[in-house]
């Protein structure tokens, strides 16, 4: 029986230490899936989470800690041993000390905020487990769109704070008590006396406000009425006495909660004084006005739809006495003339719309008398619809007109003869110039002839200066209104200086709008022209350092942009004093660096600004002595429908080699000038036939073929446009559309809009280049000489 036993036992005690062993085996499975649960929980947190032993070994870091400080993955169990995230952090040294003071101390601390290097904000809570013997866990929450969201409200609060202390009416905030919680200065300007009102009732404060106590209690009564109906209430209240008597009008609005409890009340006064003031100032001009009126120069009535005159003033019977038939309305040789003001008349009573135009009636003299008319509706109280007139008699003023355009026209013929007279000798030295640069010469002789390519240049600016500035004075500017680039008007004035700014070692830096905005309308000529100025400008005053030239689209409809263009450079800057005068004509900054000279005539940044104003916009200077200056103005350009006809690509110095073989007339009276075009195309192996008479050149064009004729505008005989519009008209369409280029002294935009209308397809200004020419023969001639 005993070895049975001892069996039995043996055999209880395995079977219950496989069941223990099974359980434990539950509650290991348990435990790993727990664990399996929780990492995966933490790995998933939104939290940054940092756990380290006592020892500070780093014992977990989850997937979000790597994310939010851009460390790299890695396996959950792929524990660094230590993870240096202060280069994250807008103040590493910051937030190292404050990390080291959280360690050193050992104590739990919660929402600890840093800034990152990129902006975002994080909360730092540093938990200290079990008292230290658990380790430390370190969790960080990226809280930026909290705190932007809590700047954003402060921002707000602040600016309509700022608002409500800014205008003019009187603004307060009570509680349900009546005690203010807000009061703006237009309440009372004294700060102390509102800082006394906040937390107080009317009345509390009304009688340190001279309130009497019946506006006190009208106030009550009010408020008491809001109170009852929830619903805003107004009234006017006149103080008689006080520091301030007047009559002002209260609006009380209720603010109500979502349980449609009473929370605030806004209250608003706004002060009627002035008002009434008026309107008994309004009783008393109305006499005034009538004398005035009497006293007016110009014919003043009023006529009823009936036709039938209400009302006129001392100044239409004495207009009538020079035009009787104006008030009877019967002179026979004036009916047509007043036909039209009975139009007018009609129009504006069917329309209700002023009209504005300019009438000649016959006096009793025989004369005319030019008047400007101007009709409009007057809508009187009962709800009639009269016709107010105004007839100003400005005849005088008409024969000034007169006397003032055949001035403009007589100014602009000499502007254009002082044109050609200057620029055709100009060409003449600077076209030899330019044929002599082509000799062998010594090298003293060189640096004698580059002296005076660069007179000849001064000399010509000067000129192209003056005459632009004179222009702009003598007549209207017409401007162009074609498609363009916004960034492409930058490229173009920066590769045009581009040469300069090399020569003097400064960088010359294009900072384009972006993104490249669509193409726009206007004149790119001339902005190309202030653009330049302004680069020469900066150019001659920078010794060092740079020039930037950019635009940047400040605003945009779907009709237009708004594009601001400046230039900024870093040179010797202008003194304030001087800036008054800075866009005079013949006014200059001053000397340059070490008392330098500027040089030039001070008529660039004159003409810029005026060319800005005719453009619609307003060149301004910002500038400080030694700090550089910025030009800039803003222009406002319709958007372009289409986009801009392609611009030809210049012509290499290499392609020259096209003109090899070409037959070119060339009409050109004066002989020095003639000269040097038959050399320069001569020596491309241009076959040059040569007159100096429009006459004959008809007469050759007639009847000689020429790949191409390059005119002289003023001629004997026929000038260059008169031959161009004969040609146009040649029954042989062959020569009806052979090439023709003006050659003219002629510089002005509207002188070669003239010449292009006559039939000339291209112009060529003088003094011109030899680049200049041989481009524009080889862009007209290309199609005929290349390939079929």
């Amino acid at each position: 029986m005993i070895p049975n036993s001892l069996f039995l036992l043996e055999r209880t005690a395995r079977v219950a230490a496989e069941a223990r062993a099974a359980a434990l085996e539950q509650q290991l499975a348990a435990a790993q899936r727990y664990e399996a649960q929780l990492t995966a929980l933490v790995q998933h947190l939104p939290l940054g989470l940092l756990l380290a032993d006592p020892e500070g070994r780093i014992q977990l870091l989850n997937a979000h800690f790597r994310e939010l400080f851009r460390l790299p993955p890695g396996l959950p169990d792929d524990v660094p041993e230590t993870v240096p995230i202060e280069g994250a952090f807008q103040d590493p040294a910051a937030f190292a000390a404050r990390t080291w003071a959280l360690h050193a101390a050992g104590q739990t601390a919660v929402n600890e905020a840093f800034v990152l290097a990129d902006g975002r904000v994080v909360e730092l809570d540093y938990l200290v487990l079990a008292g230290g013997r658990a380790g430390r866990l370190v969790c960080y929450r990226d809280v930026t769109a909290r705190h932007r969201a809590a700047q954003q409200l402060r921002e707000q609060e602040l600016f309509y704070e700022t608002v409500l202390t800014q205008v003019p009416v009187a603004v307060a905030v009570v509680d349900p008590a009546f005690r203010y919680v807000f009061v703006n200065p237009a309440v009372h300007p004294d700060p102390t006396v509102r800082a006394h009102m906040l937390g107080r009732t009317d009345a509390e404060t009304g009688p340190d406000r001279h309130f009497p106590p019946a506006v006190i209690a009208q106030r009550r009564r009010a408020f008491d009425k809001l109170v009852r109906t929830r619903r805003a209430v107004s009234w006017e209240q006149t103080v008689t006495g006080g520091p301030h008597p007047g009559t002002t009008r209260y609006h009380l609005r209720p603010i109500l909660g979502p349980d449609g409890q009473l929370q605030r009340v806004v209250g608003s006064g706004f002060d009627l004084t002035a008002h009434y003031r008026a309107e008994a100032r309004v009783r008393e001009q109305q006499a005034f006005l009538q004398v005035l009126v009497d006293a007016l120069p110009s014919a003043v009535y009023v006529r009823g739809a009936a036709g039938r005159v209400t009302f006129r003033n001392a100044a239409f019977a004495a207009l009538a006495a020079r035009v009787p038939h104006l008030g009877a309305e019967k002179s026979p040789p004036a009916e047509a003339q007043l036909q039209q003001l009975r139009a007018w008349h009609r129009q504006v009573v069917a329309t209700g719309q002023p009209v504005t135009a300019e009438l000649a009636l016959a006096m009793t003299t025989g004369e005319p008398a030019h008047l400007q008319v101007h009709k409009r509706p007057l809508r009187r109280a009962d709800g009639r619809r009269d016709v107010l007139t105004v007839l100003t008699d400005v005849t005088a003023l008409k024969h000034a007109q007169q006397r003032a355009e055949e001035n403009a026209r007589a100014k602009e013929d000499f502007l254009a003869r002082m044109s050609h007279e200057l620029r055709t000798p100009l060409n003449g030295v600077l076209g030899l110039a330019a044929l002599l640069e082509k000799t062998p010469l010594a090298p003293l002789q060189r640096n004698y002839l580059r002296t005076m390519q660069q007179a000849g240049q001064h000399l010509l600016a000067l000129v192209n200066d003056v005459l632009d500035l004179a222009a702009l004075g003598a007549q209207p500017l017409r401007l162009a209104r074609n498609p363009f680039s916004v960034n492409g008007a930058l490229d173009a004035a920066a590769q045009a200086v581009g040469a300069l700014a090399v020569q003097k070692g400064l960088s010359l830096v294009v900072e384009a709008a972006a993104p490249d905005p669509p193409q726009v309308l206007g004149d790119a000529y001339r902005l190309h022209q202030v653009l330049l100025n302004l680069l020469g400008n900066a150019l001659k005053f920078t010794a060092r350092g740079r020039v930037a030239l950019g635009a940047a689209v400040v605003g945009e409809s779907p009709a237009a942009l708004t594009v601001r263009y400046w230039v900024q450079d870093t040179g010797v800057g202008i003194a304030p004093k001087q800036q008054e005068g800075i866009f005079a004509a013949f006014a200059q900054a001053g000397a340059g660096e070490a008392g330098a000279p500027p040089g030039g005539t001070g008529l660039g940044l004159a003409i810029s600004e005026q060319l800005v104003h005719r453009m619609g916009g307003t060149l301004r200077i910002s500038s400080a002595p030694g700090a550089g200056a910025t030009f800039a103005f803003t222009l406002a350009l319709p958007r372009a429908e289409a986009a801009a006809p392609p611009v030809p690509a210049p012509v290499a110095a290499a392609d020259y080699a096209g003109l090899r073989g070409l037959r070119v007339l060339v009409a050109e009276d004066n002989p020095v000038n003639q000269w040097i075009v038959v050399t320069v195309l001569t020596q491309r192996g241009v076959a040059v036939e040569a007159v100096a008479n429009g006459d004959e050149a008809l007469a050759l064009l007639e009847t000689q073929a020429f790949d191409a004729a390059l005119l002289d505008i003023r001629m004997p005989g026929l000038s260059g446009v008169e031959v161009a519009r004969a040609l146009r008209r040649h029954p042989d369409p062959q020569r009806a559309r052979l090439p023709l280029v003006a050659l003219t002294a002629n510089a002005f935009t509207a002188d070669r809009a003239a010449y292009l209308a006559a039939g000339m397809d291209a112009c060529v200004p003088k003094p011109f280049t030899e680049a200049d020419l041989c481009q524009q023969l080889l862009r007209l001639t290309r199609p005929r000489t290349g390939p079929e």
